[in-house]
């Protein structure tokens, strides 16, 4: 089922992506004509609803682990939710997605320095039960980090 993001719902998103701590009152007066009760209960159904995710994100490179690496996994048949489960709970692990093409799992990681890393890889990922072979990438610069993502003008 689609999920309806109206006017009102674009305002209060616009408003927290530019500060995720705005207070509602604060939403309000900016929006206009409506109440700060109103933006509560706006923000509350699109927070239960899925749409919107109020998170902090850190930066990895500014508390010590300034090697970040894209790690493309290709899995054996049949293994895949095994695989799946187990590196959801490697705490180095902080972006994990299915993926098309060569791989079938698309993982991210940061770690203090490359033999870290390499121990991460050969030592960790390798020891998984399905995981048939890894391509890591090993990310030089950062040139843009968001978790904005901008509503398009028009909504399917």
């Amino acid at each position: 089922m689609k999920l309806k993001v109206d006017h009102l719902d674009r305002a209060i998103i616009e408003c927290l992506q530019e500060n995720s701590r705005m207070p509602c009152t604060e939403i309000a007066k900016r929006i206009g004509n409506v109440p700060a009760r109103t933006v509560r209960s706006r923000l509350k159904r699109l927070l239960d609803r899925g749409i919107i995710d109020i998170s902090t994100g850190v930066l990895p490179w500014a508390i010590g682990f300034p090697i970040m690496a894209d790690i493309m996994i290709r899995v054996e048949a049949g293994k895949l939710p095994d695989v799946i489960e187990r590196l959801s709970e490697l705490d180095q692990v902080y972006y994990l997605a299915l993926s098309t093409g060569d791989c079938d799992i698309s993982a991210a990681t940061a770690a203090t320095d490359l033999d870290s890393l390499q121990d991460f890889v050969t030592e960790t990922l390798h020891a998984i039960p399905g995981i048939s072979t890894t391509r890591v990438n090993i990310l030089t610069r950062i040139l843009r980090q968001s978790y904005d993502w901008q509503l398009p003008e028009q909504l399917p």
